[in-house]
C-alpha cells in the first residue's frame, strides 16, 4: 500500500506526553517518514511511546489531513456526520460539504475525493499505531505502563479496522466471504509490499483479535478526566458490543453492552437537554474534547445545526426532516427539543436544540453513551428470543424521555428498537451504519423532496458502499483495478444479492 507510509507525527518526536498539549489540527499535517526517523528517538521510554500514542488520539479527532480545501477531513466527527447526512432523518439545507453526502451526489466513488479522505485517515491511524504496538515493548519502564500503551493502540487498530469493514463492503451477515480491507499489522516502510483485500470475515478477526487482546490489558487503566477521547476498557466493551452486533453474535452483545451498562447511568433528561457539549456527563463513556487551541472552529458539529443558538459562525445547514418529527409522542422530552420555524419565504422546518455549543464555541463531541448500549442489549436480547427482557431495558428509556411503551413482539419489536435508536441517537453518527446493518432501504419523503434528497435506494445498494480509492488500486499490486467480481474493486451502483 504504497500511498500509506509508516509515519510518527512530530508531536511523538517532540516528547510530549499528554494529549492537550499540541497546537491545531493544520499542525498535524507536519510529519516525518520513517526513514528520517530513528526508533531511538521515539521508542526509547515510555514518555517516547505515550507521545507516539497521543499523537494517533490526536489524528483521532483532530485530523484534517486533506489540507485548508478540505474543512470536512476531521477524523471520527466528520465521519459522525457523514453518516448521519446518507441516512432519512436529517436534512442539508445546501451548507457545507456535507451536502455531496446529502444528496449522494457521488460520494462513494473510488475517484472522488471522500474515499480516498475516508481510506487515508483509517490507514494512516493503523500505521502508526502498528509502531506503537511494535516497538512498545522494548521501552525502559514500568511493564504495567507499556501494557496500558500497547493495550490502547490494539483497541484503536480494531476500532479503524472495523470502520474500514463497515464503510467499504456490505454487512457481514450478508457478505462475509465477500473482499474485506488489506490487513497491516506492522509498521510499514518504502519497500512493503501492498496487501490482498482477503475476506470480510478475515478482517472482523483481526478486529476481533485486537479487541478481544486490549481489552484484559485495560483492566485497572484509569484516564484522566480531562482526556475522554482515552480509551479505556470500558470504550473497548462498547466496541465490542457493536462488532459482536453487526455479526448477529447476539450472545456476546449483550455481554459486552450489560457489561457498560453497569457502569455508566442513562443519560437524564436534564442532561439530554443541556445542549450535548459537556464531556464530564455521567453517561458519557467516550467523547472528543475541545479545547482553545485544538477545535474544529467552524467546522464542527455545532457549526452545522440550524438552530441559531452559537455565538459565533455557523454553517446553519442541519435540520430535521418532517416525517422523522412525526414519529414521536408530544410528551416525548426529545420532541420537546424540537421547534418549528418559518423562514422570509413562509417555508416552514423544522430545528434541533439538542446540539448546542457551550459560550466558547468549543463543546465536547459525544462518540458513545450510556444510552446506546442499552438500546444494543435491548435489540441482542430480542434477537435471543428473550422478548420481556428487551421490553424491560426499552421501557427503561422510554420512560425516562416521557415517550409511550412499546409492547410489540416479534420482528415489530425489533423495529421498534431501531425506531427508538433513532430518536435517542440522531445526529450521533449511527444512521448510515444501522441503515447498512439492519439491511434497511434508504426511504426519504415529506421535506426531502424540497431540499433536493427525495433519492430512494434498495437495501444492499452498492451505493452506500465506499469504493477502494482510485489511487490504491493503482499503486497496491496486489489488487486488480477492475469491478468485482472480475477485480478487487466495489462496484459503484446496482444492488449486493447475497
Amino acid at each position: 500500500m504504497k500511498a500509506v507510509k509508516y509515519i510518527l507525527t512530530v508531536c511523538a518526536l517532540s516528547g510530549l506526553t499528554i494529549v492537550g498539549s499540541m497546537t491545531s489540527c493544520s499542525d498535524f499535517l507536519e510529519t516525518n517518514p520513517s526513514t528520517d526517523v530513528s526508533d531511538s528517538q521515539v521508542f526509547t521510554t515510555i514518555s517516547g511511546a505515550q507521545a507516539a500514542l497521543n499523537g494517533c488520539y490526536y489524528q483521532m479527532k483532530c485530523y484534517s489531513g486533506g489540507g485548508a480545501d478540505r474543512q470536512d477531513d476531521y477524523g471520527i466527527p466528520s465521519i459522525q456526520m457523514i453518516s448521519d447526512m446518507c441516512g432519512e432523518d436529517i436534512i442539508n439545507n445546501g451548507g457545507g460539504w456535507y451536502g455531496y453526502n446529502y444528496n449522494y451526489w457521488g460520494e462513494t466513488r473510488g475517484d472522488i475525493f471522500r474515499s480516498s479522505q475516508l481510506w487515508t485517515f483509517h490507514y494512516r491511524l493503523i500505521n502508526n499505531l502498528n509502531s506503537v504496538i511494535a516497538y512498545v515493548d522494548d521501552c525502559e519502564g514500568d511493564a504495567t505502563e507499556k501494557q496500558y500503551i500497547k493495550g490502547q493502540a490494539l483497541a484503536m487498530r480494531g476500532w479503524a479496522y472495523f470502520n474500514l469493514a463497515r464503510l467499504f463492503q456490505q454487512t457481514y451477515a450478508i457478505a462475509k466471504d465477500m473482499p474485506g480491507v488489506p490487513i497491516y499489522t506492522e509498521p510499514t516502510t518504502e519497500a512493503t509490499q501492498g496487501k490482498p483485500r482477503g475476506t470480510l470475515e478475515q478482517t472482523y478477526q483481526q478486529v476481533l483479535s485486537d479487541l478481544e487482546t486490549a481489552e484484559p490489558m485495560l483492566e485497572g487503566f484509569v484516564r484522566s478526566s480531562s482526556n475522554p477521547n482515552v480509551f479505556n476498557q470500558a470504550i473497548v466493551d462498547g466496541i465490542l458490543s457493536e462488532v459482536y452486533q453487526v455479526m448477529h453474535n447476539w450472545a456476546k452483545s449483550e455481554e459486552y453492552s450489560k457489561k457498560v451498562l453497569a457502569q455508566y447511568p442513562l443519560t437524564s433528561n436534564d442532561d439530554y437537554t443541556s445542549g450535548f457539549n459537556d464531556h464530564t456527563l455521567d453517561s458519557w463513556i467516550w467523547s472528543i474534547k475541545q479545547t482553545e487551541e485544538q477545535n474544529m472552529g467552524d467546522y464542527s458539529p455545532f457549526a452545522m445545526w440550524y438552530n441559531n443558538t452559537r455565538s459565533c459562525w455557523t454553517f446553519s445547514c442541519f435540520i430535521l426532516a418532517d416525517d422523522f418529527v412525526a414519529l414521536f409522542d408530544e410528551t416525548d422530552i426529545r420532541f420537546q427539543q424540537m421547534q418549528q420555524w418559518e423562514n422570509t419565504s413562509g417555508q416552514k422546518f423544522w430545528v434541533s436544540m439538542k446540539f448546542r455549543d457551550n459560550e466558547d464555541c468549543r463543546g465536547s463531541m459525544v462518540v458513545m453513551r450510556s444510552d446506546e448500549m442499552l438500546l444494543n442489549a435491548a435489540e441482542a436480547c430480542a434477537r435471543q428470543g428473550k422478548e420481556g427482557e428487551a421490553k424491560e431495558l426499552l421501557w427503561q428509556l422510554q420512560d425516562m424521555r416521557q415517550a409511550k411503551r412499546t409492547e410489540a413482539s416479534g420482528q415489530d419489536l425489533l423495529e421498534a428498537i431501531w425506531l427508538e435508536r433513532r430518536k435517542e441517537l440522531y445526529g450521533e453518527g449511527f444512521a448510515t451504519f444501522d441503515m447498512i446493518r439492519t439491511e434497511q432501504p434508504l426511504v426519504r419523503g415529506g421535506n426531502h423532496v424540497a431540499y433536493g434528497g427525495s433519492i430512494q435506494l434498495p437495501a444492499h445498494s452498492w451505493r452506500f458502499i465506499y469504493q477502494i480509492p482510485s489511487s490504491e488500486l493503482k499503486n497496491n499490486t496486489s489488487l486488480v483495478d477492475d469491478i468485482w467480481p472480475n477485480g478487487d474493486q466495489n462496484p459503484y451502483d446496482g444492488v449486493y444479492v447475497p
